[in-house]
């Protein structure tokens, strides 16, 4: 009797979905994605906050592919990944909270919000 054969995801290392994803991997997510805008979208709640933080989408951008992880990544509450990252920005620290996450076109970067310590 033949047995049916079930195709086996194998997640690679730019796979958001990773049981454990490490900080170097989310780097390279954010990176990635800073790269190709498109893939970076802005909550409602992170536009609303910038615009009256005077943070533009060019920063924030920024913030992504230069940026330093200090916080996370961690599994957050829709089963994403969170991560807060950090850079100089005009002159202030800037700090990004961003999801990652996936669909059938690949990974992408949800902006939570965004503020200057």
């Amino acid at each position: 009797v033949k047995r049916p054969t079930c195709p086996v995801a194998v997640p690679t290392p730019t796979n958001v979905f990773h049981l454990k994803l490490s900080v170097a991997s989310a780097r390279e997510i954010l990176r990635e994605a800073a790269k190709n805008s498109v893939r970076v979208f802005f909550s409602q709640h992170a536009e609303k906050q910038m615009a009256m933080r005077k943070i533009t989408r060019v920063q924030v951008l920024r913030c992504l592919a230069n940026g330093q992880i200090n916080e996370g990544p961690a599994r957050g509450t829709k089963g994403n990944w969170e991560v807060a990252i950090e850079s100089l920005s005009a002159g202030d620290v800037l700090r990004v909270a961003a999801a990652l996450d996936q669909d059938e076109d690949g990974n992408y970067v949800v902006i939570i919000t965004a503020y200057c310590l």
